[in-house]
């Protein structure tokens, strides 16, 4: 079974017509997110025995609107796991400023499966040739890699950025891996101590972040344990809105993979390091 771990939030301006990505903890929020962006990552995996887990971080009191199309999503089966939990930065009496990769852990922890498949809200996923997923839970099976996150063109390194030579990481935008990669107790040590992780996982010459996706990519003791595939837009598309516009889901789901296609072409294209802006 292929667990789907994704995390969504409430943030103001998710009930806007328009959103746009901004820094760090700021990326594109949409109403439209909580029912057909569901929808479409369920929709990628179609044919596989899955089990969806949907967190979503609430800022604030729930709107009928959203609960609503929760609960149905719920009702019909498309959504398994359902958390609904109130946005808080604390964690141990004091403030945590990871609090956002907890959230992420603790969806990807509700996970059953045998594979984990990490989803951000604001990611976009479109699939013409179903064997891409055979492939990855092959390589994850073989070994050959520990986990895989989205493709880019930049592939096989992360980004494209001069201060990392060797620093390996797993986007948590969007990643899968086997369950038993994620090991809690390990990666909590990791999130609360910075010297405890990188005095037993670091490399003296990079720089050190200690955010969830870098953590992972240390744990696994070598850049090559981390792949990023190469863009394959004959086959599929993983992405995150830079902008989002209310009624594109929609748009992209009532038509055809080559009309996914043709519409990210004239958007523009996939940009550094995997976004797209979404066109009237």
């Amino acid at each position: 079974m292929i667990s789907l771990a994704i995390n969504l939030d409430t943030r103001p301006g998710y009930d806007q017509a328009e959103s746009t990505q901004g820094l760090m903890l700021n990326g594109t929020r949409h109403l439209d997110f909580f029912n057909y962006g569901i929808a479409n990552k369920v929709r990628f995996f179609d044919g596989y025995d899955i089990e969806t887990t949907v967190y979503v971080d609430l800022h604030g009191k729930i709107s009928e609107r959203v609960a609503n199309l929760l609960i149905e999503l719920k009702n019909e089966g498309t959504i398994d796991n359902l958390v609904l939990a109130r946005h808080n930065e604390n964690y141990g009496g004091a403030y945590f400023p990871k609090w956002n990769d907890l959230n992420f852990l603790n969806a990807m922890m509700l996970s059953r499966g045998k594979y984990i498949c990490h989803i951000d809200g604001d990611a976009a996923m479109f699939i013409n040739d179903k064997s891409v997923i055979s492939e990855w839970l092959e390589w994850l099976d073989s070994g050959t890699y520990d986990y895989i996150s989205y493709p880019t063109v930049y592939s096989p390194g992360p980004a494209v950025d001069p201060h990392y030579k060797s620093y390996w990481w797993a986007s948590t935008r969007w990643l899968i891996c086997r369950r038993d990669r994620i090991d809690y107790s390990e990666i909590m040590k990791c999130l609360q101590d910075s010297d405890y992780l990188f005095g037993k996982y670091g490399h003296s010459d990079e720089p050190r972040n200690p955010w969830l996706e870098h953590i992972l990519g240390m744990m696994t003791g070598s850049q090559e344990r981390v792949f990023y595939p190469l863009v394959q837009p004959n086959r599929y598309f993983i992405f995150s809105w830079a902008r989002y516009i209310s009624g594109t889901y929609k748009k992209l789901m009532d038509g055809t993979f080559n009309d996914v296609k043709q519409y990210i072409m004239k958007a523009g294209g996939i940009k550094y390091p995997c976004d797209l802006a979404a066109i009237k």
